[in-house]
């Protein structure tokens, strides 16, 4: 009996022990998002919302209650989860050029994205990116749509022009200091609902069909293995906006 007892005792030590170095491990894990609503929301840095945002943090409550999400402009989310081992990152288009650098989890989201301008503008539908050479074009720096058209001979300083977020991107758009802008139809309707402006004030010129634009959860490279997979099996339990 008094064996029992001790092996009783020892078992709960271990599960403890087990349970506070997995804490501590966890701790230091970094959760980064940008804002970009619908899909996450923040506010003074910290996320407050959207459909894909929800459910990430219905995520972490169950896998890293401790840990916040941290809202940040997309280059700075972006170079943390590039360079830093155990950190989280979401919504990140899974592309060719990012496959090796990340940890894929499951997809959050997917979107179409489309080349919008003002209703008013000169510009009409085209069918090769190339029309656009010379028109300024608001774009997210390390942003997979910005490389996407790196790749396809746009520059900064010529028409690309680097803005912090879409919301910021919407504003520029508006007030005529850029011509084009990437978006799609749930980025205006929510920023329309929050500005008073009306859908029918822009309009499309180009779809982006030949870049995936499936938003993913990921993680960095060198992040804790027990982590990875907790958060791959905990992932299909979520209720996602694919569409």
């Amino acid at each position: 009996m008094f064996l029992m007892k001790k092996l009783t005792v020892f078992t709960i030590f271990l599960m403890f022990a087990f349970y506070s170095q997995a804490n501590t491990e966890y701790e230091n894990v970094h959760i980064v998002t940008e804002h970009l609503a619908p899909y996450q929301i923040g506010e003074n840095y910290e996320l407050i919302g959207g459909a894909v945002g929800v459910q990430m943090q219905r995520l972490f409550n169950k896998v890293l209650p401790k840990n916040k999400i941290e809202v940040l402009p997309w280059a700075r989310a972006y170079q943390i989860a590039l360079d830093r081992p155990n950190t989280i990152i979401f919504s990140m288009v899974r592309t060719p050029e990012r496959e090796n650098k990340f940890i894929w989890i499951g997809k959050v989201a997917q979107v179409t994205t489309e080349l919008i301008t003002l209703k008013d503008s000169k510009l009409q539908p085209i069918k090769s990116l190339s029309e656009l050479k010379g028109i300024p074009i608001g774009v997210k720096r390390l942003d997979a749509i910005t490389t996407f058209l790196i790749d396809r001979g746009f520059q900064f300083n010529k028409e690309l022009v680097e803005i912090i977020n879409t919301f910021s991107t919407m504003q520029m758009l508006e007030k005529g200091r850029i011509e084009v802008i990437p978006s799609n139809k749930q980025i205006i309707d929510f920023y329309c609902q929050d500005t008073g402006c009306k859908n029918s004030d822009f309009k499309t010129i180009y779809t982006l069909k030949e870049l995936s634009e499936e938003f993913y959860l990921a993680v960095s490279l060198g992040t804790d293995e027990n982590l990875v997979k907790q958060l791959r099996a905990e992932f299909p339990m979520l209720d996602l906006p694919v569409q």
